[in-house]
């Protein structure tokens, strides 16, 4: 079934699912993490249990945020608008990105919890990086090469800007990727002429869920990219993002280079 042209997968969420957490859960969290980098939950149903789920899995003290137990509130604030920065808190679309892309550390771990559903739309678009570079690798090499340059793409504004690759390689094979779609985000002359490749290959990767209130979605950020539909009604989630106190593959960033 097609969502704003998206393909919807409930299959998806059940394939991922951990279909109870208790204070045991991190360690059935972690193997799935680390073999596909992507769980799916239900039973959230208050802050507490959003944050306490984030508790056993990550460290969310570099990357408070300023609602209860430091979550991160997503919901249309009509003040984001004129910033180049707020989709997310608006009732538009929210392109597929990695979470803190503009930071030179951003979050390995991420978890997205429905509180309030859309009354319309509001899905959350999912693609696997993984997946994606081998698509594009295959299809177009010279667009794999110019986007996994340590210059590929500049992040960031003013003095906290840096460049660095789209798909961050390790002897060859996809380590991690960085991502936006906004005005934090220039492409250099160089690879300019790969984006447009780019966006067609994650509009043919990406999926899209619709989360129920009470059910979540914890991604790996160096590997999964994530997004937004538009919708319609008082959306709200809460997002908690941090470092992983579980094991992963290894630090994959910062691979940045100064602008």
């Amino acid at each position: 079934m097609a969502v704003n042209g998206q393909r919807r997968n409930a299959r998806l969420f059940k394939a991922h699912l951990v279909p109870g957490w208790d204070d045991d859960a991190g360690q059935v969290i972690a193997d799935q993490l680390e073999r596909t980098g992507l769980v799916t939950l239900t039973g959230l149903t208050s802050a507490q249990d959003i944050a306490g789920i984030a508790a056993q899995v990550m460290d969310t003290s570099p990357y408070q945020g300023e609602e209860p137990y430091g979550l991160h509130g997503i919901c249309d604030t009509r003040e984001h608008a004129h910033r180049i920065d707020g989709a997310v808190h608006t009732r538009g679309p929210v392109d597929l990105h990695t979470c803190g892309a503009a930071l030179r550390w951003p979050p390995r771990l991420i978890l997205l919890a429905c509180v309030q559903k859309a009354r319309k739309g509001g899905e959350v678009l999912l693609a696997d990086s993984r997946a994606l570079y081998v698509d594009l690798l295959r299809s177009r090499p010279d667009a794999a090469h110019a986007l996994s340059l340590p210059r590929a793409a500049h992040f960031g504004l003013e003095a906290e800007s840096f460049f660095a690759p789209v798909f961050k390689l390790l002897a060859g094979q996809l380590d991690a990727v960085r991502l936006r779609q906004d005005g934090f985000v220039r492409w250099p002359e160089h690879t300019q002429p790969y984006v447009p490749v780019l966006r067609s290959l994650l509009a043919r990767h990406q999926q899209a869920i619709t989360l129920r209130p009470g059910e979540a979605v914890l991604l790996d950020n160096a590997r999964w990219l994530h997004g937004r539909t538009a919708f319609t009604g008082n959306r709200l989630f809460f997002r908690a993002e941090g470092a992983a106190l579980i094991p992963t593959d290894g630090e994959v960033w910062p691979g940045v280079e100064p602008q």
